[in-house]
């Protein structure tokens, strides 16, 4: 018998982890979902959900933004864009996590652009 986690019995194969978190991360739409309620959801430790996520983001399915709480799991859809999710953020200053470099800043009256070579940049309020 498997180890237990949680109150119910554990999915352990991956695949079924990742056809399960596929439907929560879908159904959640511009709010996305933690990757700690997505394994207390599941029932499942947060390592396999990180696996999960390694394999989806890899494959492009999905981005992820992390902040001070955490990480959080987008679907990318043709109707969902990056800018639905990331809607308003309370603060008069942001740090801008990148892998990649920052090639490009444009500055309009009320709004910043900014490009680099990465897929992915990471907002956080300071």
């Amino acid at each position: 018998m498997a180890k237990k986690y949680g109150d119910k019995e554990p999915i352990m194969k991956l695949e079924k982890i990742a056809k399960k978190a596929i439907d929560i991360i879908r159904s959640a739409g511009v709010e996305g979902v933690s990757t700690s309620s997505l394994s207390k959801e599941l029932q499942v430790p947060k390592r396999r959900i990180y696996d999960v996520k390694a394999i989806m983001k890899a494959a492009g399915l999905i981005e992820t933004r992390r902040d001070k709480t955490g990480t959080t799991i987008y679907w990318k859809d043709k109707n969902m864009t990056p800018e639905l999710n990331v809607n308003t953020i309370e603060s008069k200053k942001i740090k801008i996590y990148t892998d990649g470099l920052i090639t490009r800043v444009s500055n309009s009256s009320n709004e910043v652009i900014i490009e680099g070579t990465s897929d992915e940049m990471n907002i956080e309020a300071i």
